[in-house]
Order: C-alpha cells, then sequence, then structure tokens
C-alpha cells in the first residue's frame, strides 16, 4: 500500500499511513550549551513586566536592535525597556542573583520571542535566567528555565538608546487624571482622527483635560476631571494609538503625566487613588506629535 493511500482493516475501517523521511541522529545539530545561571526572577511578574515593555518595540527588521527589549541587572532589579525611537516604556521587577555581583548587566532580547516566552511560563513560579558571556555588547546567548522547560535566544547586536536623560524632565508640570476614564475618552474622541493624526489634550488649573481630535468642521472632544501643578495651564499632542497603549500597559486606577510643554515629550506613569505620587517601577515616554498650522 502507498504511503498515504488509505486501505481496509480487518474490522471493516480505512486506515491511513503516512512515510516521514528521517535524520541520521548524527546529523542532528548540536545543542548549544546552556548559559551559567544568573538568577531567579518571579513568573508572574516577569512576565507582565515584559507585557508592559514589549509594546514599545519597533517592528522594522531593518533595524534589528529596535525590535527587541533591553534587559538590565543591576544589584537586585532587572529593569526591562523598549523603544522604536518615538516612545520608550521601562519596568523594573525585583531580582534574585545568584551570587552578589556589582558590575551591571546590559543585553538586548528579540521582543517577540522574549514575549512568547515569558508568555509559556508565567504560571512556573519562578523563572531562572541563565546568560553566556560574550565578551561585549550582543552576540551571546540566553537561558530560561521554568516548569520543567529550557529555552535558549542568541542575544541581539548592539543596544537600545539610553533612557536616562529622556526620563530626566527639568521642572515638569505635573497632571493627574483617572486611567480607565481617560482611555475611554481617546477611543471616542480619536474616531474621527486621520491615521498618524495626533489627539490634543489641554489641562487646565480649574480641574479639568480638555481631549480634541480632527480638524476644520470635523472635530471631537471631551472634557475630564483632572488636576495640574507647576503651570496654570499645559498641552501636548500625542499619537492616539500610542497613548492608548501606553495608558493600557498601566494597572494604577490613576496616570500621572510629566509635561514640558507643546512640542515637547510626555512622561506617563501610574498613580493611586490616594495620592498623585509617580510609580517609579513602570514608566512610559511619549514624543509629542507637530500638530498642522
Amino acid at each position: 500500500m502507498r504511503s498515504g493511500q488509505a486501505g481496509p482493516t480487518g474490522d471493516g475501517t480505512n486506515a491511513r499511513r503516512l512515510g516521514l523521511s528521517t535524520l541520521p541522529r548524527e546529523e542532528y545539530p548540536e545543542l548549544p550549551e546552556l548559559p551559567a545561571l544568573r538568577g531567579v526572577v518571579d513568573a508572574t511578574e516577569f512576565a507582565a513586566a515584559v507585557a508592559q515593555v514589549v509594546i514599545a518595540a519597533g517592528r522594522d527588521d531593518a533595524l534589528p536592535v529596535l525590535t527587541g527589549i533591553g534587559r538590565r541587572l543591576d544589584g537586585e532589579s532587572m529593569t526591562l525597556a523598549a523603544s522604536d525611537r518615538y516612545r520608550y516604556a521601562v519596568r523594573t521587577v525585583p531580582w534574585k542573583p545568584e551570587e552578589a555581583d556589582s558590575d551591571v548587566v546590559e543585553v538586548v532580547i528579540p521582543g517577540r520571542r522574549l514575549t512568547d516566552i515569558s508568555r509559556s511560563l508565567a504560571k512556573s513560579g519562578q523563572v531562572r535566567i541563565g546568560l553566556s558571556d560574550s565578551g561585549g555588547p550582543g552576540g551571546g546567548l540566553i537561558a530560561f528555565e521554568g516548569a520543567g522547560m529550557r529555552t535558549t535566544l542568541r542575544l541581539l547586536e548592539g543596544r537600545l538608546p539610553r533612557y536616562d536623560k529622556l526620563f530626566a524632565l527639568d521642572s515638569p508640570a505635573v497632571a493627574v487624571t483617572e486611567r480607565e476614564a481617560l482611555a475611554d475618552a481617546v477611543r471616542r474622541v480619536a474616531v474621527v482622527a486621520e491615521p498618524n493624526s495626533p489627539i490634543r489634550l489641554d489641562f487646565s488649573a480649574q480641574g479639568t483635560v480638555l481631549l480634541q481630535a480632527g480638524y476644520e468642521d470635523d472635530i471631537a472632544s471631551q472634557q475630564l476631571p483632572a488636576t495640574l501643578s507647576g503651570a496654570p495651564d499645559m498641552a501636548v499632542a500625542l499619537n492616539p494609538a500610542y497613548l492608548l497603549e501606553a495608558l493600557n500597559s498601566l494597572s494604577d486606577s490613576q496616570v500621572r503625566f510629566d509635561l514640558l510643554g507643546p512640542g515637547q515629550r510626555a512622561l506617563l506613569s501610574g498613580a493611586s487613588a490616594a495620592d498623585d505620587v509617580a510609580r517609579e517601577e513602570h514608566r512610559h515616554l511619549l514624543m509629542s506629535v507637530r500638530q498642522p498650522s
């Protein structure tokens, strides 16, 4: 009987047989040696952090390093970061190093693959992470282990742009509003916005923020309660899709905007309902969009 051809069996049913080519065992590619264990991170928190920052990673494979997620190990903290040059997301989580190490380690990991791995290990309790010493930025291996599964990835060459100076805003105005209410308003108002057109947020010391999108006779707007300190009023124009993704990546009940003024970058972070203090563990920077004159 030919491979793939059905035929009768003794019990009156049909059987299907398929032929498969085999590869000699000695020709199977040799698996890379697992990198040395560097430390452990909580699996659930790690998966959440990856999901929060990967939205800012680039999609253009012509710039591979911008499609990755940067990972920085510094003492007992792990910082994940991603940027496509128009936004920059950063999240810090606790990290348990295998041994005391004063050196800061920075690598860039393929973003899509890291997202898949973190999701698959999210319920494993802890994720053990190993890292090979490549002798320079990129080119090494990183390994993830949990729940009996081991995965090894090759690191991306290069490094992400530094975010320290970008996130250091000089005497910003601070605005705070309800995060979910703002996200709902962005969805409604942005309906009239053309692709890549901005949505404008006008914060007032009178306790409001006015959202506007569209031009000339086709304009949508909505006003929400908000607080503003450090300036009598402040406006910023942002990409509505980027703004909505940033708001959805936060988990606090309120969102805090650190603002420098029209045409300047805006730094978003979570804030609790009890105060307006920024949550430093997760921050999202958005570049302002130039509005047509």
